[in-house]
């Protein structure tokens, strides 16, 4: 059965945006549309399509007189991305402590367990950890709207594009913590654990700013 071009266009868009999280494609780089789309199998009118959801999500950006690159955060908009989040993600983990099931909150145990014991730790896996470890709180929160808006603002698959902003080292601990006050059923602990987690990343981003960096 022939696929559509709309469908081939979905599958794009997955692709590569899977690409861009993972660093094939990288920030600032200019994405040669002939080139991609040979490499994908497809015409350049899905990837188009795909582009442009792409585009509406923040991903890459049209430039002028230079075509589509991947997007390049700047420390400012950086900010603002850790400001969404730690508004949403305060509210998301005080539902998810009430009404997450008991295998939703093991599952958080399970992804983090692996880097106490495995050393030196595998950043590219951490970071995958880290970001199913955010987005199963987001996902098993109960409340489908506030999923939605993390999900149209694009706000994990933007901060998996920019990478880790602290060394797992640091965050493996906080990570625990947090999901201590989750077992325990510690709506305060939990949502104060999470957010200031949050801010220690901004804080060291903002420092960055400061500086110059």
């Amino acid at each position: 059965m022939r696929i559509s071009n709309d469908e081939l266009g979905k599958q794009a868009y997955k692709r590569v945006k899977q690409m861009i999280v993972s660093k094939k494609l990288v920030p600032g780089q200019k994405i040669v549309q002939e080139q991609l789309a040979a490499q994908l199998g497809i015409s350049r009118t899905p990837l188009r399509d795909a582009l442009q959801m792409l585009e509406a999500e923040s991903l890459v950006e049209s430039i002028p007189r230079r075509g589509v690159v991947v997007r390049k955060f700047s420390n400012e908009e950086i900010l603002e991305i850790y400001d969404c989040r730690i508004a949403l993600e305060g509210a998301a983990i005080r539902l998810f402590v009430k009404e997450a099931s008991d295998a939703a909150v093991g599952s958080l145990r399970e992804l983090i367990m692996p880097f106490k014991v495995d050393r030196p730790i595998n950043e590219n896996a951490y970071q995958k950890a880290d970001s199913k470890f955010h987005d199963t709180i987001i996902k098993n929160c109960g409340n489908r709207f506030l999923y939605n808006l993390f999900q149209k603002g694009n706000l994990l698959t933007c901060i998996d594009s920019i990478g880790l902003v602290r060394a797992p080292e640091e965050t493996l601990q906080e990570h625990m913590a947090i999901i201590e006050a989750i077992e325990r059923r510690d709506v305060s602990a939990a949502v104060e654990g999470i957010q200031e987690h949050l801010e220690k990343s901004k804080r060291l981003i903002l420092k960055n700013v400061k500086d110059g960096n």
